[in-house]
């Protein structure tokens, strides 16, 4: 009776502590996997398109409504609003719930 009773103890221990745990860190993965997913595919939109076009800014609104954050600023911190020269770097910075990354791209298309 007494083996049974440990072994109940510890079921219960380990399905009230550590079970949420590992499921909080793992749905803590998969954002934070996500928003560095969303940073790739948004930098090689506005290098491939040269700066913020109707397509940039198409993206940024869709990922606005699923909750990311995006600002789209040149060097100097100024928000970029149409293409940018040649040579320029854009930043991009991205926040998502607790997640912030940034990444930025150097404009190689006129």
């Amino acid at each position: 009776m007494g083996e049974k009773l440990g072994f109940m103890t510890v079921l219960l221990i380990f399905s009230i502590a550590v079970i949420p745990t590992l499921f909080v860190s793992f749905q803590s993965h998969v954002e934070g996997s996500t928003l560095l997913n969303i940073s790739t595919e948004m930098q090689q939109l506005v290098s491939a398109e040269g700066g913020v076009t109707n397509k940039v800014q198409n993206a940024v609104s869709a990922l606005e409504k699923r909750g990311v954050d995006i600002t789209i600023q040149d060097e100097s911190g100024k928000n970029v609003t149409g293409k940018v020269p040649v040579g320029e770097k854009v930043v991009m910075t991205y926040k998502m719930d607790n997640f912030q990354t940034k990444n930025e791209v150097t404009i190689l298309k006129r």
